[in-house]
């Protein structure tokens, strides 16, 4: 047998760890494409996560019996929302009221006036003559009317041969989609489940690689981290809820048409902190400068107005009541560096990147802070967020009061 306890120098270890890191990059190279599959499985199965707890601990389930009745409550609860809410949004579309050809006309002639309005221009005494730069522009506009955009029937018939090219492209494109995201979804539904089966392992997975002096605080850090992404997920849920159940009551109180899909759109915005709600806004503002209210005897460009009023004041109470009470400081981090986060994360990650944006960064002053005050030397902890006992896996599922790191008070 080869002859054992001999220990690799210095030199060996650092190549070696170098070489891991490396290799380990390599890997999340070529790993870019399942990327956000793994993520957004990861991130179903922390969400999942309390049931799947609550199922094995309480109604004594074996992990891979709760890990399936969870899943497919899921399901279930998809479908169901599906049948529900898709016929209602379908309405709710087919019921808006929106003249393009009107609304072209009026726009058209809106632009004319206003062009023609400056292309003479006094200022002061000083006369400018706008002309060769309005002028094309007006030539432009003045072909731009509904009844000449009528093709005749010679250009329909010789259109026919690239329509059906464009429509058999289209239809390939679409299909080869939608095969591919069902695909997709398929295998993030596999991963999650993966993950689920084998979540209560990974802490202890962690905890092992580290050294025995450290593991305490590593146990104590891994709970912080934990508390910040179990209070942004549980309020991030209630929020959309709440927001997208007061921007559809509120709409429709209002007279605004498509209330319903406003309210889904205003819920679906709000994991996109700070810029979700006022992407919300926009469709609403237009919609009641197109159409008006069905309700106030207001002219559209007031009505507008009050739209507006109304989604700043549901901001408002959203930044100062609600969020402060369903997230609290778990996600301490300012505002600024949240909204450059979330363009950061669409960029990279797309929706996904952009919802996950604020956790990430929380995370990040967590450990930031905690690297800070190892280096000083300072206690890693400030007292009142020491390590505590062991919690049990269902208590470290619960939602947990937030908690956060700062310098002790003689920094």
């Amino acid at each position: 047998m080869p002859a054992t306890g001999t220990e690799w120098s210095q030199v060996t270890k650092r190549t070696v760890a170098i070489a891991g890191v490396l290799i380990g990059f390599l890997i999340l190279y070529i790993s870019r494409p399942v990327l956000p599959a793994i993520l957004l499985a990861a991130v179903i199965a922390f969400l999942l996560n309390p049931t799947v707890v609550l199922l094995h601990t309480r109604l004594h389930m074996s992990r891979w019996v709760a890990v399936l009745l969870t899943y497919v409550l899921l399901l279930i609860v998809l479908v169901l929302l599906g049948l529900v809410i898709v016929p209602a949004v379908v309405d709710s579309i087919f019921g808006l009221d929106i003249d393009l050809v009107d609304l072209l006309n009026r726009t058209t002639g809106w632009l004319e006036e206003s062009l023609a309005s400056i292309r003479d221009v006094t200022f002061l005494n000083f006369r400018m003559d706008l002309s060769p730069l309005v002028d094309p522009a007006l030539d432009m506009l003045t072909g731009v009317v509904p009844g000449a955009m009528v093709p005749s029937a010679d250009q329909l018939l010789n259109s026919i041969p690239p329509a059906l090219d464009l429509a058999t492209g289209f239809a390939s494109t679409v299909l080869t989609t939608v095969l591919w995201s069902v695909l997709a979804l398929v295998f993030t539904l596999i991963y999650a489940i993966y993950f689920s089966l084998d979540w209560h392992k990974f802490g202890d997975a962690f905890l092992g690689l580290a050294p025995e002096a450290y593991r305490a605080e590593y146990s104590h850090l891994g709970s912080l981290i934990h508390r910040v992404w179990v209070a942004y997920f549980r309020g991030q849920l209630f929020l959309s809820l709440i927001v997208g159940v007061t921007v559809g009551v509120g709409t429709a109180l209002l007279g605004l048409p498509g209330s319903l899909l406003l309210g889904i759109l205003a819920g679906l915005l709000e994991v996109l902190p700070n810029i979700g709600p006022v992407l919300a806004a926009i469709p609403a503002v237009l919609l009641a400068l197109l159409q008006g209210s069905s309700v106030l005897s207001v002219s559209n460009v007031v009505f507008a107005l009050i739209v507006i009023l109304f989604y700043l004041i549901v901001q408002q109470v959203e930044n100062n009541v609600i969020v402060p009470r369903l997230i609290g400081h778990a996600v301490d981090v300012h505002p600024i560096l949240i909204m450059a986060g979330v363009i950061v994360g669409a960029s990279v990650g797309g929706i996904l990147g952009a919802f996950m944006a604020a956790p990430i960064i929380a995370t990040g002053r967590i450990l930031s802070q905690y690297a800070y005050n190892k280096i000083t030397g300072r206690s890693p902890f400030t007292p009142e967020v020491q390590p505590a006992p062991a919690e049990t896996e269902v208590a470290r599922a619960a939602a947990l009061p937030p908690v956060s790191i700062s310098p002790t008070d003689d920094d």
